[in-house]
């Protein structure tokens, strides 16, 4: 179960909000490793004494090792033994971060597909759905009986009852048909008053069929043209106003955790909008979404959503902590950062950690690979998680860091990815897309950051000559990466353009670059790597007044929520 959230609780941090709370601190740290790993408990405590992570924070968990942890056992066992854990001697005021150690799950699974909830909330979508489309025949007789012909001969075929199972386009199209006829019928009325009644009966079909959206879309022609009068303009100006009401409270009960009585307040707001049709698309949307079951997360996105009370399980949840977020912090639940400790073997793992220390002494060197594949970009047309967005994101970096840095940069706008040789003394990179399939074109230097944007990139980590990004990567030598632990669909990935610029400022610690940049929690992600590392504080390359323009100003796309396509 997930935590109630309203759409509006979303909004949390101004970018000038979190650069003033100033640098992430060891005591602000917790890590998790399970009680019956003697592994992670050697890592943990590796760390705890490297950073100076006072000894009471380490937090040893029920379980047993494995990749994956039930939903219901994370939600009844681990969940509750890491907040009763937090709520003693005060550290749940004072922890930030949690660091998972080791043999700590990397997923949680999906919710129980055979589940009472989850047969109650089917049976009624189909139920909804038998009703409106009967409903839908019902608008369709009475516009056959609008300006009805004099003659026998004249008169409509008599309509056969719709199947209750008929799909959308074609549910559309009878009534746009019967829409289009009633209206030509009417505009042969000789009477004023007949044609009065009879645009009566034909708006109001027309709203019952597609709601307020869909009077709003025919009058605009109308309105553009200025043919409307004072009181028809007021009254679209109400209409709009209503529109966005509604839509804000369809989103924000959305957001709730799924049930029965989500579904039918939601589905009666989508009604008001968009009508029969509307309802019955969002139907079919969500007997989608019951289809797919998208409702596993990577455990460390689960667990920074640890102090919300319960939210929808379906997809992601904004991440409150992204600079996209533009509402205080004070309006919604606190959110933790996590990071994670794991590589192909315990010393690997451990020396993410030395040598996260050592590169801090000494300053990352070395070039900056950007491997884009020369996709088109129409910031225009280009949704925000469009294949187009993410390469420009890839020039737009490499364009800013020849434009502000000494760095040296090498930039591959070509198809094919770099290959074996291509990039000796890599400190930093970025590129796409060889699906689970590390190409070794790197010559790591020590302490280098860099991510891979494909699909299946974090899927292991512990994994000796695992040939996925993250965890090929780490047995490398790379010091910190990130990826997902299942398809997270693109617009999961921090932009390039916002993830390196921040860490070059040298302001913020990895977790927090991590956190300021990515859009979701409760999803696919998760950042390998010490969280406390900041490899350019001594000698920040990039001065944030040369970040986006986006990240200074807060004018940034908002973040996509969970239907907003994939």
């Amino acid at each position: 179960m997930r935590l109630p959230l309203i759409l509006s609780t979303f909004m949390m941090l101004t970018f000038a909000f979190a650069a003033a709370r100033g640098e992430l601190k060891p005591d602000e740290i917790a890590l998790l490793a399970l009680k019956s790993s003697a592994a992670g408990r050697e890592l943990a405590e590796h760390y705890a004494q490297a950073r100076g992570v006072p000894k009471g924070q380490i937090c040893l968990l029920p379980g047993k090792p494995s990749p994956t942890i039930g939903r219901v056992e994370f939600a009844e066992q681990m969940l509750p033994a890491v907040r009763s854990w937090l709520a003693e001697e005060g550290r749940q005021e004072r922890i930030g971060c949690l660091i998972t150690c080791w043999d700590v799950p990397l997923r949680v699974g999906k919710v129980d597909t055979e589940s009472h909830e989850m047969a109650m909330r089917i049976a009624f979508l189909r139920r909804a759905r038998e009703q409106l489309v009967e409903r839908a025949g019902t608008l369709l007789t009475k516009l056959d009986e609008v300006a009805p012909a004099k003659g026998l001969l004249d008169q409509p075929p008599e309509r056969t009852p719709l199947k209750p199972d008929l799909p959308l386009k074609q549910l559309a199209g009878q009534i746009d048909a019967a829409l289009k006829a009633a209206h030509g019928r009417a505009q042969q009325l000789s009477s004023d008053a007949e044609k009065r009644q009879a645009g009566q009966t034909i708006e109001r079909a027309l709203i019952a069929s597609a709601g307020i959206s869909g009077l709003l879309r025919f009058a605009a022609p109308a309105l553009e043209s200025r043919e409307l009068d004072a009181a028809q303009a007021e009254r679209i100006g109400t209409l709009k106003g209503r529109r966005v009401g509604l839509t804000e409270g369809a989103r924000a009960i959305g957001q709730l955790p799924e049930s029965v009585a989500r579904d039918a307040q939601t589905l009666g707001l989508v009604a008001k909008l968009g009508g029969v049709l509307g309802a019955v698309r969002w139907i079919d949307e969500q007997q989608e979404v019951l289809s797919k079951n998208e409702t596993h997360a990577s455990l460390d996105s689960e667990l920074s959503m640890l102090h919300w009370p319960e939210y929808s399980l379906f997809r992601w949840q904004p991440n409150a902590l992204s600079y996209r977020i533009d509402r205080p912090e004070a309006q919604h639940p606190r959110t933790l950062m996590v990071a994670r400790l794991a590589a192909p073997t315990l010393d690997r793992a451990k020396d993410l950690v030395d040598q996260a220390i050592a590169t801090e002494k000494a300053g990352l060197t070395g070039k900056v690979y950007i491997d884009a594949r020369g996709i088109a970009y129409d910031p225009e047309k280009a949704k925000p998680g469009s294949y187009g967005r993410y390469d420009q994101s890839l020039r737009d970096l490499a364009e800013r860091l020849k434009k502000h840095t000494k760095l040296e940069v090498v930039l591959d706008n070509e198809a094919p990815l770099f290959q074996p040789g291509d990039c000796p003394d890599a400190a930093l990179y970025c590129g796409w897309y060889s699906l689970a399939k590390y190409i070794d074109a790197f010559d790591w230097a020590p302490g280098a950051v860099g991510y891979h944007i494909a699909s299946s990139e974090a899927t292991s980590l512990r994994k000796p000559g695992g040939k996925v990004w993250c965890n090929a990567m780490l047995e490398d030598g790379i010091a910190a990466t990130l990826g997902p632990v299942h398809e997270p669909y693109l617009a999961a990935f921090p932009l390039p353009d916002d993830f390196f610029p921040l860490l070059l400022t040298g302001k913020y610690t990895l977790v927090e670059v991590y956190y300021r940049s990515k859009p979701f929690n409760s999803w696919a992600m998760v950042l390998v790597g010490d969280p406390l590392y900041n490899p350019f504080k001594k000698n920040p390359p990039l001065k944030e007044d040369a970040l986006p323009e986006r990240m200074r100003s807060g004018a940034a796309e908002p973040l996509p929520l969970p239907g907003d396509g994939a």
